[in-house]
């Protein structure tokens, strides 16, 4: 099977899903985004009258991820007119209808097994027989999150790891599982390289892969050292960074960019 991407979907509206989305419009790809709908109002929209059944509301939290890539600096878009090609939605309401024509579906939801095991039988049930399905999970093993699901499923799954922010960080982590077709990973490493402008690095399906393997050990040892022997935040960053030949973002400061909680879930899967 010859495979193209002509749309695609990522769902999970966050720091991360909303910046691959931006990439992937970059590329001149046309892009749905997509996020769970709001189950309480705000305060804001209280005020206007509006009910959790208006459209606005419904796709509130992707379009203030939307938004919020669209303030980034650095920039998660060359331009306006490459954010046109985002289009915003809810899983509830426009996910079947996205999945008829997605080449590409890109999962990038909160990192727990149980939530994506849940979405990924959603997908399964909708794709097509060509539509290749990738998670960007920081660590989880990728056959634990395709658990269950069909042969032609399994077959076109696999892990597409980003690093954020995904416009400016070249790498991206390929992790097919035992079950995933071999013409599926050129096509996606291919792909991967040559549209997105990326550096393709094969992993094996282990917790947290190859990246955050490393950067969470280097980043134990640097709490340790803190704690142990009473240096500051600022002067671990301090030695850690250009000092080393590594970027200015060092220890600490990488850790915000990466989030706080992203840190905690791959500490946890070593665990």
């Amino acid at each position: 099977m010859k495979y193209k991407i002509h749309n695609a979907v990522v769902i999970g509206a966050g720091t991360m899903g909303a910046a691959i989305a931006a990439h992937l419009a970059n590329a001149g790809v046309p892009v749905t985004l997509l996020d769970i709908v709001p189950r309480k109002l705000t305060p804001e929209q209280e005020a206007k009258g509006l009910t959790l059944e208006d459209p606005q509301v419904r796709n509130s939290i992707v379009q203030g991820g939307l938004e919020r890539a669209l303030k980034s600096r650095p920039a998660s878009f060359i331009s306006k007119a490459h954010a046109a090609l985002v289009t915003v939605g809810n899983l509830e309401d426009d996910l079947e209808a996205a999945m008829r024509s997605a080449d590409w579906v890109i999962e990038a939801i909160i990192e727990n097994l149980e939530i994506k095991r849940s979405l990924m039988e959603r997908l399964d049930a909708l794709r097509q027989p060509h539509t290749i399905i990738s998670s960007n999970t920081s660590g989880i093993p990728l056959a634990s999150i395709a658990e269950g699901r069909s042969e032609g499923f399994r077959q076109h799954f696999l892990g597409t790891h980003f690093f954020n922010p995904p416009r400016y960080l070249k790498l991206l982590e390929i992790i097919p599982t035992p079950d995933t077709l071999p013409e599926v990973v050129r096509f996606i490493s291919h792909f991967g390289e040559y549209r997105l402008g990326k550096g393709i690095v094969p992993c094996k399906d282990t917790p947290n892969f190859i990246g955050n393997r490393m950067a969470f050990g280097s980043g134990a040892f640097a709490l340790h050292y803190i704690v142990e022997n009473g240096y500051t935040v600022e002067e671990v960053d301090a030695i850690t960074g250009p000092l080393i030949g590594r970027p200015k973002t060092a220890t600490f400061r990488l850790m915000d960019l990466v989030g706080i909680d992203v840190w905690d879930y791959v500490g946890r899967n070593l665990a």
